[in-house]
């Protein structure tokens, strides 16, 4: 029988999930990933970082690209957050 081979693409998610194995919050967060609440989410998260990029290529500047990478980041972590 022939060893299963992994891709080296799979081994940084092999290398989190080992390093956080026994933790509860990994554990919770992988459970709160799963859920199709989170993956709606993650849908407005990808909306938000689009029209940042729209709004970019309008503004080009390097205090627009400041301003609106923090700006949907900070609304990307919020809408993820549960809390």
């Amino acid at each position: 029988m022939a060893a299963q081979r992994h891709s080296p693409l799979h081994w940084p998610r092999r290398f989190l999930d080992w390093l956080c194995a026994g933790r509860a919050d990994y554990r919770e967060f992988q459970e709160r990933k799963a859920t199709r609440a989170y993956k709606a989410n993650q849908s407005t998260c990808l909306v938000i970082w689009l029209v940042a990029a729209g709004l970019l290529l309008i503004c080009g500047g390097t205090g627009c690209l400041l301003t609106f990478g923090l700006v949907a980041t900070l609304l990307c972590f919020s809408v993820l957050d549960p809390e």
